[in-house]
């Protein structure tokens, strides 16, 4: 089977090595569960300002995923276009939750989801909040580009990308330690009926590599 980077750089996404190298990254995350997949969502698709090949990650993915149905999303109208079979283009702002649902109907199941879109962190976090209650268990959610969390130029702060960072990390660690308490730990008492909210029922694993950070969800 192909690598993806080779479907990146036939298809012109600056994902590809010549360009950011995510495809390095995603080999990675997603060659366990290549065959299994079978519903991909990622915003961002690329319009008339876009200097890239629009529509060309949608078809990477269509590419690198023998099973999966692919549905992306853009606000830019000229991104809406024929991808090829098992691609659907969606036009609409990515903080619309009718857009969302609209994408994700074209789905059979929300495996993964790869946000390339705005980068506008308040954007980015709300789509985050949203779509992760849809992100199927043992499910995959990524944010791309987080090298733009500081750019002054989308009205972005760091710290607004970090205290979501730090949000899911806690999370992580308040469900360490009630999953430890069997093993007598020394770690904080938390209260045998106590509630865990959504990140911290759900958050498996947070891996950060360079401008992009990949969330995974637990199983069960």
């Amino acid at each position: 089977m192909r690598l993806l980077d080779e479907y990146a750089l036939e298809y012109g996404t600056d994902k590809a090595s010549n360009h950011h190298n995510y495809t390095a990254i995603y080999d990675r995350v997603f060659s366990p569960v290549r065959e299994q997949t079978r519903g991909i969502l990622e915003i961002g698709i690329g319009g008339a300002n876009y200097k890239g090949v629009a529509g060309s990650s949608l078809k990477m993915w269509a590419s690198y995923f023998p099973n999966a149905k692919v549905a992306g999303i853009d606000k830019d109208p000229s991104a809406y276009a024929d991808y090829g079979d098992r691609i659907t283009a969606v036009i609409g702002d990515q903080t619309r939750r009718s857009v969302l649902e609209k994408a994700l109907s074209f789905l059979p199941s929300i495996d993964i989801i790869i946000d390339d879109g705005s980068h506008v962190n308040n954007l980015t976090i709300a789509t985050f909040e949203y779509l992760w209650k849809r992100l199927r268990p043992g499910g995959i959610y990524v944010i791309e580009d987080t090298l733009c969390a500081s750019e002054l130029k989308f009205g972005n702060v760091r710290s607004q990308l970090d205290e979501l960072l730090i949000t899911l990390i806690r999370a992580l660690e308040t469900n360490g330690r009630i999953m430890t308490k069997g093993n007598n730990a020394n770690f904080y008492n938390i209260s045998e009926d106590y509630v865990l909210n959504d990140y911290e029922r759900w958050v498996e694993s947070i891996e950060l590599y360079r401008g992009i950070y990949v969330i995974r969800k637990r199983t069960s």
